[in-house]
């Protein structure tokens, strides 16, 4: 994910590294023509260059610039402080060295000692969120953000300390809505500003790299984590299964229904319950590992609590085989050869680009019963045990121990 910034050079189509300025003209030329940049009334112009020229910025909240400037003002401001910052002629042309795209660099930084200066900001953005929420639920997108980048508090060039620091939440497409599990290294679809898009050629990652550029140029550093973690059926875990860790959920259930049969013998023999009341627990159990409640009046439950502690060990150790190498080679390959066939991949190694049927993929996994393994509980150790399927059966359900052996 760390490429996505590290490639900021190589923008757009057919434009080459070293000609990055030209590029961003050829586009930003348009981009006034598209939000009518000369219908702004002088007497407007002065108003927000004289606000401007006494901060360095428009010293507004977002929810004020949302409502009151216009794209085209947005740009007028943005302007001024392109200026500032000395990358942007009076003629409206960008200037600037193709090395020195960074503030730091520019600055004279030859590391990241500017972030430890005394006063200097960071902010933390979320690129979906900078939308208007009174008026819509629509994510914000490119005129929103940099209506926020005309907002930003500038540093103070004399003492070397940069503007506010853009600090960018992940911006991939998400499972269950959370940032932090990226279905892929993709910008997500729901960023896309459609307007820009038709008239000027530039999809959804390319807006969010011009926003990067434009940022940088107008003297704030962009910062962005690089996650450790992935979606369970991400696009990268798809690419390449051996990255994850597998459970085979179809196998666990069929050895924890046998461990359920040895179970009801030992019951039988050991303890004063009816034997046929222990074969009727013993089909609730079966079939709770595959779906359903285990909600059972006291006496069933009394029994149902009996299976479990003697199946617990066994889950534990079942769960810590299929974690070991061999095992984990076996699966891993398994993932990987129906994930291929349906995404119509030769043996090479494949890249998130080529996975072009990714639900259709997730849909032949787990109907094979094949799981990337979740992540652990807060203060877990060890390996997850494969405890269930959901009530629904949708998914697989988890326990989680401590050192100790304590469920947490």
């Amino acid at each position: 994910m760390l490429s996505f910034l590290q490639n900021l050079k190589d923008k757009f189509k057919n434009t080459k590294a070293e000609n990055l300025y030209e590029n961003i003209n050829s586009v930003y030329k348009k981009l006034k023509v598209i939000y009518d940049f000369d219908s702004i009334p002088e007497e407007r112009k002065q108003s927000l260059k004289k606000l401007i020229e006494a901060n360095g910025y428009l010293p507004y909240p977002h929810i004020k610039a949302l409502e009151e400037l216009s794209e085209a003002e947005v740009l007028f401001g943005l302007e001024i402080k392109w200026k500032n910052s000395g990358v942007m002629g009076d003629d409206g042309e960008f200037k600037f060295e193709n090395d020195k795209i960074s503030p730091a660099q520019r600055a004279g930084y030859n590391d990241g000692l500017w972030i430890t200066k005394e006063q200097h900001n960071v902010k933390l953005i979320n690129l979906a969120g900078l939308g208007n929420g009174n008026k819509t639920t629509k994510t914000g997108k490119f005129m929103d953000w940099l209506r926020q980048l005309l907002i930003l508090p500038v540093g103070c060039e004399k003492s070397k300390i940069l503007g506010t620091t853009i600090y960018l939440i992940p911006f991939h497409p998400r499972e269950f809505g959370c940032a932090y599990l990226p279905s892929s290294t993709e910008v997500s679809s729901l960023l896309e500003d459609k307007k820009l898009d038709d008239n000027l050629g530039i999809d959804v990652k390319q807006q969010v790299q011009l926003f990067v550029q434009l940022a940088q140029l107008a003297g704030h550093c962009v910062i962005y984590d690089v996650l450790p973690q992935t979606g369970r059926f991400s696009k990268m875990v798809l690419a390449n299964p051996s990255i994850a860790r597998w459970y085979d959920t179809n196998q666990l259930i069929s050895e924890l229904e046998n461990e359920a049969d040895e179970a009801a013998k030992i019951l039988k023999d050991e303890c004063d319950y009816d034997a046929e009341d222990i074969d009727i627990v013993k089909d609730i159990y079966k079939n709770t590992l595959k779906s359903g409640s285990n909600s059972l009046s006291e006496h069933y439950q009394s029994i149902y609590d009996k299976f479990e502690n003697i199946i617990l060990p066994k889950k534990r150790s079942l769960s810590d085989e299929m974690m070991r190498k061999d095992s984990q080679v076996k699966i891993a390959q398994r993932a990987k050869d129906l994930i291929y066939k349906v995404n119509e991949l030769s043996n090479v190694q494949a890249c998130e680009e080529d996975i072009q049927k990714q639900k259709d993929s997730i849909k032949v996994l787990i109907e094979e019963g094949l799981w990337p393994a979740p992540g652990g509980a807060w203060c877990s150790a060890g390996t997850p045990v494969f405890d269930r399927m959901s009530e629904t059966g949708d998914y697989p359900v988890f326990k989680h121990y401590d050192l100790d052996g304590v469920d947490v």
